[in-house]
C-alpha cells in the first residue's frame, strides 16, 4: 500500500513538473488553469503524503501495542 502511495506521489511531482517546464516554453494552458492544475496537483500529493506517514505511523503504534511494549 505504501508502495503504491509512494509511486503516486513521485508521478504526480513528476507530472507537475513537466507541466511547468511545457507551460514556460510552449504556454499550452492559460495561466490561470495552469495555476489551478499546479495548485490541485499540490493539494493531492501532500494528502497522499499525509496518509501514508499517519497509516506507517497508526501501524507501528499497534505492532507495538501487539508486542506489549506499549499499554
Amino acid at each position: 500500500m505504501h508502495k503504491t502511495m509512494l509511486l503516486i506521489i513521485i508521478g504526480l511531482v513528476v507530472i507537475g513538473a513537466l507541466m511547468c517546464i511545457a507551460q514556460i516554453w510552449f504556454s499550452f494552458l492559460s495561466w490561470d488553469i495552469f495555476i489551478k492544475a499546479i495548485i490541485t496537483i499540490g493539494i493531492i500529493t501532500v494528502v497522499l503524503g499525509l496518509v501514508m506517514v499517519l497509516k506507517s505511523d497508526l501501524s507501528e503504534h499497534k505492532q507495538l501495542k501487539d508486542d506489549n511494549y506499549l499499554d
